[in-house]
């Protein structure tokens, strides 16, 4: 699990300005945001993928984030760059703001792309398009005021309320709403991660995290974990010409003895005989 890199920082105790930049090309990867941000695109284009949907930001749009596990990646731009400029802002921050107060929802505003409110992207306008400047030039000066940064990121959530009012939705589900458990677990179950890991990406103690698993899913995260990963194989057993080989590693096992091993322990035959039999047999996963 990659953390969302920073370069060059300022901060205080609720938010973190960094400023990153790369010439290195990005492969798709799941980054772990441990805490909300902004983030403007200066260079390149930022990939968002969630499910079967793809999410293009570019430099004339602005980008926010939940804290949580997301798959990206960068494009770097024509000159061989990908530069942005991030603002980490904890929960408490917004919770401090009061910022639900006489603040309309409309729902049919044409500037804003989410994808299941986990992400926002709103096109910037002009007003927007000076914060980045004036972040820009707070970090290339080591301007780490903390009263001017808080009164900066208060202003842009204002601005962004009051220009995109159902943005107001977006940030009171930061307050009130867990992290996703069971969409944390769909996305990161075939990459071989252990319980504690799972557990600090989903910001649950490892007692806590191992009863809200139980309470989502009636089973413990080994038991479904190996489960899924079982059942996704069936699929691929009975409905593709892959070799065993394959669908063991595309089903997220390490190695093709621990899939042979857990194939033989749950369903009590190998996966080429299982492939073998009438679909109506195979109903066990």
């Amino acid at each position: 699990m990659k953390q969302f890199p920073k370069e060059k920082i300022l901060e205080n105790n609720k938010l973190l300005f960094a400023r990153w930049k790369t010439n290195t090309v990005s492969t798709k990867q799941y980054i772990l945001m441990q805490e909300n941000a902004f983030v403007f695109v200066i260079k390149g284009k930022k990939i968002i993928f969630r499910d079967k949907e793809i999410l293009e930001v570019n430099n004339r749009q602005l980008l926010i984030v939940k804290k949580g596990i997301h798959n990206m990646t960068e494009y770097l731009a024509e000159d061989g760059v990908f530069e942005a400029i991030v603002i980490y802002f904890n929960d408490t921050f917004i919770k401090k703001m009061k910022l639900f107060d006489d603040v309309s929802i409309d729902t049919n505003q044409p500037n804003i792309k989410a994808l299941n409110q986990q992400i926002l992207v709103l096109n910037k306008n002009k007003t927007i398009e000076s914060f980045v400047v004036q972040y820009v030039v707070y970090i290339q000066e080591n301007e780490n005021n903390q009263t001017i940064l808080t009164l900066k990121v208060n202003e842009l959530i204002y601005l962004l309320l009051s220009t995109y009012p159902y943005t107001r939705q977006f940030f009171s589900t930061i307050i009130y709403e867990r992290n996703d458990l069971e969409d944390m677990v769909e996305k990161l179950y075939k990459e071989n991660y252990t319980i504690d890991q799972l557990a600090k990406f989903s910001n649950r103690s490892l007692s806590t995290f191992k009863r809200d698993f139980n309470r989502i899913f009636q089973s413990s995260p080994a038991k479904w974990i190996v489960s899924r990963k079982l059942s996704d194989a069936c699929v691929l057993l009975l409905n593709t010409n892959k070799s065993i080989s394959e669908i063991a590693f595309e089903s997220g096992f390490e190695s093709l003895s621990l899939f042979d091993k857990s194939f033989r322990r749950h369903f009590k035959i190998t996966p080429s005989f299982f492939r073998e039999q009438p679909v109506n047999q195979n109903d066990k996963t």
